[in-house]
């Protein structure tokens, strides 16, 4: 009786998630933002969040990436980098002497731009 009650969860979930994936922001069916939620370069990672900004899953996204302990990407609007959730990546090198302005996000409904 407890198998039969696992197996039933399992696929509950397994419909869980199809839901949230069939209505995500980010699924667009031919995988072409995939290399957006996945880029090491700030601005990209910039446009990843603020893409995730009007999900409606946005918060199950990201619950569900720390169940899978994802290693890495925006998932939920949130960075993961070796499997911890970052506030901030910082570039590679030496800190610049002059801070540079943060890149400026428009959302445009479905398109996300920078400005």
């Amino acid at each position: 009786m407890l198998a039969e009650r696992r197996e039933n969860e399992e696929f509950d979930q397994g419909q869980d998630e199809a839901w949230l994936w069939a209505n995500a922001r980010c699924n667009d069916g031919t995988g072409s933002l995939v290399a957006l939620f996945f880029s090491e370069q700030l601005d990209d990672i910039a446009r990843a969040k603020a893409f995730c900004g009007g999900c409606p899953v946005q918060e199950a996204c990201f619950e569900a990436a720390l169940i899978r302990r994802e290693p890495y990407g925006v998932w939920g609007g949130r960075l993961f980098f070796k499997g911890k959730v970052l506030a901030v990546k910082r570039p590679r090198g030496r800190p610049p002497k002059h801070p540079r302005p943060e890149p400026v996000v428009a959302d445009t409904g479905t398109q996300t731009l920078i400005a």
